[in-house]
């Protein structure tokens, strides 16, 4: 069997909300072989679309005439071949290649993919649901917006508070993020699960301070207090905050993960459409494992990363919980048996490869749009972490 074309498919998939939240496109790639079988793999990120297809064409001429079930060896020649790894962007080129050629070895053995790493360890995943706000900030709208997330069958939810704050320490930023909390604690109970996502916005005595704001809610985690390419003072966040960090979702590769691991993170967040597929991230599960430490992947792209992400979780002994953007629209069916959550669980998929198909038709419905992240300043003008 032989590689004989790579594609990219763009999806326009503008995200409903205030403005606060980023429109997306799907960047969809498609790796064809000589004897008709089809893999696909999803390389999107917020922006930089163009960047991306141009990347995938670039590392397509690398790999045309080989055999697509040698994967570890394509995606080292992907990484290594060209002499720059090129961080997060080229990680995403490709890992929608690698995440191609893992379906496409499925398909061709008739097994799901974890089936190749071992067969699950689990019987159905874990998920949490993201985005459900619409970007809201006001506590009694985010109270109302919850129903929708806790009817959908989630029992596990992640807000995030996009306003831009002061360094050190801004009292304002702070009492708005602990009223959202509180609205969301009351809304939801206290056995239900809470995380916060600082999206790498607050210096590290703002993110102390915010984290110990929340203590008495307690929180499953808190996401990128700091920067994740800051390990110093992510660490310094770990020491002085009394609940897990979250980080990695930016990262591409096993040693930029190794350095939050040695700088206490004890949650991994990789994203299998960023660091360079689903190899690195197994790698990255198993280094995890090491530190005694856990994966809860990054996933706020289309269903067809949150299926590829499952995968990945029913095989690892140190699998924590899922990501998933509430999708209550069009978006749900851009795979032809669209994912269910039930009681805070999906269940594993089924069939060969990845086990989805894709509905071409609405793929065609919805064409490329320019994507949006928002971007946000400081009273003085000054420019602040989205």
């Amino acid at each position: 069997m032989k590689i004989t074309k790579i594609e990219s498919m763009i999806i326009g998939a503008p995200t409903p909300g205030n403005g606060l939240l980023s429109d997306k496109e799907y960047i969809f790639v498609k790796v064809h072989t000589d004897e008709g079988i089809t893999g696909i793999g999803e390389a999107s990120l917020g922006g930089y679309t163009g960047t991306i297809v141009e990347l995938v064409n670039c590392l397509a001429e690398l790999l045309i005439g080989e055999d697509p079930t040698k994967i570890e060896y394509l995606t080292q020649v992907m990484t290594r071949q060209k002499f720059w790894r090129g961080g997060v962007i080229k990680g995403s080129a490709a890992a929608g290649i690698e995440l191609a050629l893992w379906d496409i070895l499925g398909k061709s053995l008739d097994v799901p993919v974890y089936k190749l790493f071992g067969g699950p360890c689990r019987n159905k995943i874990r998920v949490y649901a993201n985005g459900w706000s619409g970007g809201a900030t006001d506590p009694v709208l985010v109270k109302e917006r919850i129903d929708e997330a806790m009817s959908a069958g989630y029992n596990a939810f992640k807000f995030s508070v996009a306003l831009a704050s002061w360094p050190v320490y801004d009292p304002c930023i702070i009492r708005t993020i602990v009223k959202i909390a509180e609205a969301i604690r009351e809304k939801i109970g206290p056995e239900r699960l809470l995380m916060f996502d600082g999206h790498g916005r607050y210096d590290a005595d703002s993110a102390i301070a915010i984290g110990n704001a929340l203590k008495d809610l307690h929180l499953y985690f808190f996401e990128e207090p700091v920067s994740q390419l800051d390990e110093q003072a992510m660490a310094k966040v770990a020491r002085q905050v009394e609940m897990p960090i979250a980080a990695g979702e930016r990262l591409e590769s096993k040693w930029e993960f190794r350095k939050l691991l040695e700088h206490g993170v004890t949650i991994l967040q990789p994203d299998l459409a960023h660091c360079n597929g689903f190899g690195e991230a197994f790698k990255t599960a198993a280094l995890a494992d090491a530190f005694s430490a856990f994966i809860a992947p990054h996933c706020p792209m289309s269903p067809v990363l949150t299926v590829i992400s499952a995968h990945l979780d029913a095989v690892i002994p140190n699998f924590l919980i899922q990501e998933r953007l509430l999708l209550n629209d069009w978006r749900n069916n851009i795979i032809k048996e669209p994912i269910v959550v039930k009681d805070g669980f999906m269940d594993l998929p089924g069939g060969p490869g990845w086990g989805i198909e894709l509905n071409e038709e609405i793929c065609k419905s919805h064409p490329p749009i320019k994507s949006k992240v928002p971007r946000l300043f400081r009273a003085d003008g000054a420019v602040c972490d989205w």
